[in-house]
């Protein structure tokens, strides 16, 4: 089930995307469309990388008692504690993939434009 739509978050989105865009703006001005390809990419690395975490502690691969504490923790929950987690949880997987989206469209804007740019030159 898709988390509320209500007017806080699209105020969020509306924020975010408004930011996103200023960024985008100023790597134009420092970069070119290169810049806005690299900020795009790095976007959308950072929304993968939240989106694969779902927000818990991340560690070397050597230290299996960090994942293990994190399934017991989540295993001695009632029902409705594990439910408010993955309601909470759908909410931030959902702004990341917004920002995924933004990452994504920005990346091949920037990098469409470098490369078409370039080719005319």
């Amino acid at each position: 089930m898709p988390p509320p739509r209500n007017f806080e978050r699209l105020a969020l989105v509306v924020v975010c995307v408004a930011a996103q865009l200023g960024l985008a703006w100023l790597a134009l001005q420092a970069i070119g469309w290169f810049g806005v390809g690299l900020l795009g990419l790095f976007i959308a690395f950072v929304a993968i990388r939240f989106e694969l975490e779902e927000n818990r502690p991340v560690g070397h691969q050597m230290t299996p008692d960090l994942y293990a504490s994190q399934f017991h923790k989540h295993g001695r929950e009632h029902e409705a504690e594990r439910a408010g987690f993955r309601t909470e949880l759908i909410a931030q997987i959902s702004a990341a993939r917004l920002g995924l989206g933004l990452g994504l469209l920005l990346t091949a804007i920037g990098f469409g434009f470098f490369f078409i740019l370039e080719a005319s030159r």
